[in-house]
């Protein structure tokens, strides 16, 4: 009898790693997905209201002045005397220490606390102030930083004629005066050249004084005149102050310079009056005047 061996099938099941390997090949690759994109943050308000002077009227009636001189320092004046300060750590706004006390801003609002010894932040609660955009702008007196020269001399009482040196500080007073008022294009023409010495159009001249809500002249007493190439020239001491549209105080001063013509054949009745033929004035936005802001050691 002949036996036949019976032909084996291969067999259909797959080894774990084939298995494996195959169910690796059927996956999909996964689908990218999108990150939700994080907003942009706020810009920062600012923490304060900007350089040069501004003027803080407090809840208990109390009126202060400060300036921010650097990234790190602030003055405040207060009572008449200067308070420099140094920035100190603060979660939120601007935080300045120094002389006893704590100013604290943040934009136009700050808080005033009183520093108890070995107090590096205030338990004062402190006095809310809030920057003033109506209170009055005085001028530096007479011999300290920014005003006019001390000067004592008595005044002349004898009429001054058009050619006199005090004929030129009164179209200074009167300049300033027009300018206050609002009439710049009478100003304007106060200038030598009808106007053009200021080196301004009439429109551009009234247009540079429209960031202003108030905008005063003291006039101090003119100078010595000095004789050059027919002309006569005298040079007159002046302080501006007042207050920009942005609230915080304009303080400026120098001299203004006028000229007129000798009497020369051919000079005209005009050209024999002052006339402003240049103005040099300090920066807008002058300090309370503190160089040293360590704070008292």
């Amino acid at each position: 009898m002949t036996h036949t061996t019976p032909t084996r099938r291969p067999s259909s099941r797959l080894t774990p790693a084939a298995l494996v390997l195959v169910l690796a090949g059927c996956q999909h690759a996964p689908e990218s997905q999108a990150v939700p994109s994080s907003p942009a943050p706020a810009a920062a308000a600012p923490v304060n209201p900007g350089p040069g002077i501004w003027t803080y009227v407090c809840g208990n009636g109390e009126t202060l002045r400060a300036d921010y001189p650097g990234a790190d320092t602030a003055v405040v004046e207060r009572g008449g005397r200067l308070h420099p300060l140094k920035a100190a750590r603060a979660a939120s706004g601007a935080r300045y220490t120094g002389s006893g006390l704590q100013w604290w801003t943040r934009g136009s609002e700050a808080t005033l606390s009183q520093l108890k010894p070995g107090e590096e932040l205030a338990s004062d609660p402190g006095v809310v102030c809030r920057v003033s955009v109506d209170a009055p702008v005085s001028p530096p007196p007479p011999g300290a930083p920014g005003g006019l020269p001390d000067d004592r001399t008595p005044l002349s009482e004898a009429p001054a004629g058009p050619k006199s040196p005090q004929a030129a500080g009164d179209v200074v007073q009167t300049y300033f005066a027009l300018l206050e008022a609002g009439k710049y294009g009478d100003a304007w023409r106060l200038w030598s050249d009808g106007g053009k010495a200021s080196q301004r159009t009439e429109a551009q001249f009234a247009a540079d004084f429209d960031r202003y809500t108030s905008y005063h002249a003291q006039v101090g007493a003119p100078g010595r005149p000095e004789g050059a190439a027919g002309s006569v020239y005298v040079q007159v001491p002046v302080v501006i102050y007042g207050r920009f549209k942005a609230g915080n105080e304009l303080h400026q001063s120098g001299t203004v310079t006028l000229r007129r013509i000798n009497d020369v054949p051919g000079s005209t009745e005009e050209q024999r009056r002052w006339h402003i033929t240049r103005i040099e004035l300090s920066p807008e936005t002058q300090g309370l005047g503190v160089s040293d802001t360590r704070g008292p050691t």
